[in-house]
């Protein structure tokens, strides 16, 4: 809503002079066509493992069931950064090359940075959609197909695929969406000459002093973004099929693949950490200067560092209760209504199509004089809000509460309900939820930089200025470390939320 408010104070004169530019022309299609590289690249980079992953149950298998938390979860500062300290001029990988007696060769600020950043993001994703479908399908089926003599090969294209098709097309859609609107990926490992419009966004308000053509190019971004949102979710509606007991076959090729690739995945992620503790140059441990930092004010940051963490956790929780408050309630409500589910899914279509620098862009047009704090929080809730409202409602929808109303039977009070029954029978449900919506929070990025770069940084904003300055091995292991703990803390909750629930306590 702030963003068409925000669209409707702009002259069409204005807006025509945006859209009819050569400059946009240029970003747009530039846009569209390292997303559509992006797409392929992941997709093929993705479907071995994918395959594998289907296949198997060993500890392969759960790791790269692990690795599908990194697109959604770590975040894209780390991620960024940990590019440099891998593919960077003076990375491990360049070091390598050297000590081998090779020439060092310039991978960063290229269009192949920005291809392989993606494929890095996005690939998971193809074990988690295509990856999840392939495992579900009827083993009976495949077993027959194995007995009537076909092939792996030929039992894959002629069986397997086609029977999933809407989830290849729905984990496509879903990447081209997250290419499309990629925001640290093309800003820290392009540069500004690989501007999509999402970094044009943040581009033509903070650097450029150009909110109006900001605004225009948000609300672009966002009928685009719309549109795939919708083609996603007609694929979604269309994958039904019997599901059955997972079908297992050992391949060596994948195996072997799916070990490479988990090595592809988290190489940036341990290498940036394992490279960044210990100073070469002046042959010290870097721990000491990381709290010099946490204990003083710093001057880029016009606070401490020890303000952003803080920050950054308070703004967070409060998102995390706010967020999962919204999304039980809504998830409660739709559960006594036969198009209760339709509706969520509207919810989450809308939200998920407003990206952070979109709403960041609109909340500072619309509601410029509210506190910052107050703007990330609502930022935060709303590019949450739809992963919370799908695995919320996930769990309440259809579930059998029958208890309730044996309850409400023997006298017991609607808060008594809530608070004794319904809270405890989903308490694992609502701690995950919870974990999740901080985890985003926490790692949220692009808003962050564009709401509180100035007044408010958050830890986050704060890790990308270090990067910026000379404290490159502090931002670079904070970084790392801010996204392990992410990963884990995510991948703990998931692990506390598959667990059995403890029985009800019984009423007062």
């Amino acid at each position: 809503m702030p963003l068409f408010f925000a669209f409707g104070n702009l002259q069409l004169g204005t807006i025509f002079a945006v859209i009819s530019s050569p400059s946009f022309r240029s970003i747009a299609g530039f846009t569209v066509k390292q997303a559509l590289l992006s797409t392929f690249l992941a997709m093929i980079v993705g479907f071995p493992a994918a395959v594998h992953y289907a296949r198997s149950n060993g500890r392969l298998s759960r790791l790269l069931g692990i690795t599908t938390y990194i697109p959604f979860f770590f975040p894209s500062i780390s991620m960024a950064i940990g590019f440099l300290a891998v593919y960077g001029r003076n990375g491990v990988f360049n070091n390598l090359m050297s000590f081998a007696g090779l020439e060092r060769i310039q991978i960063l600020y290229s269009l192949g940075a920005v291809l392989l950043g993606h494929v890095f993001y996005n690939a998971p994703i193809v074990i988690l959609v295509l990856g999840n479908a392939l495992r579900r399908l009827p083993s009976d089926v495949l077993e027959s197909s194995k007995i009537d003599g076909s092939g792996r090969i030929r039992r894959l294209l002629r069986v397997e695929l086609p029977l999933v098709t809407p989830a290849i097309i729905n984990s496509a859609l879903l990447i081209f969406t997250y290419c499309f609107t990629s925001f640290a990926v093309v800003l820290i490992l392009g540069g500004a000459q690989f501007a999509t419009l999402e970094v044009s966004i943040y581009m033509n308000f903070r650097l450029l002093a150009a909110p109006q053509n900001a605004v225009v190019l948000a609300v672009v971004q966002f009928v685009f973004i719309m549109l795939f949102g919708i083609l996603i979710s007609l694929s979604e509606k269309s994958s039904s099929f019997e599901h059955g007991e997972q079908y297992l076959e050992k391949n060596r090729f994948t195996g072997i693949y799916s070990w490479l690739f988990v090595l592809f995945e988290w190489i940036p992620i341990l290498g940036a950490l394992f490279s960044s503790f210990y100073d070469w140059t002046r042959e010290e441990f870097i721990f000491g200067r990381i709290t010099k930092l946490f204990a003083e004010k710093l001057v880029l940051l016009g606070t401490g560092l020890a303000n952003t963490l803080v920050n950054s956790i308070t703004l967070s929780f409060l998102a995390a209760v706010v967020t999962v408050s919204i999304a039980f309630f809504l998830s409660w409500q739709a559960r006594d209504t036969s198009r209760g589910s339709r509706y969520l899914r509207i919810v989450s279509l809308i939200a998920l199509s407003v990206t952070p620098s979109i709403l960041a862009v609109s909340y500072l047009t619309v509601f410029g004089s509210f506190p910052v704090p107050l703007l990330l929080v609502l930022l935060y809730i709303v590019i949450s809000l739809p992963v919370a409202l799908n695995y919320i409602s996930g769990q309440v929808i259809g579930a059998e509460l029958a208890f309730l109303e044996a309850a409400q039977l023997d006298g017991a009070s609607k808060l008594a309900r809530v608070w004794y029954m319904i809270i405890p029978f989903f308490r694992s449900t609502i701690v995950y939820a919870a974990t999740v919506v901080f985890a985003i929070s926490m790692g949220e990025f692009g808003g962050s930089l564009i709401l509180g770069s100035k007044d408010f940084p958050t830890f986050a904003v704060a890790i990308y200025r270090l990067n910026g300055s000379r404290y490159l091995l502090e931002a670079r292991f904070l970084s790392s470390a801010l996204g392990i703990i992410i990963i884990s803390v995510v991948a703990i909750s998931r692990w506390f939320a598959q667990k059995p629930e403890r029985s009800i306590r019984s009423t007062p």
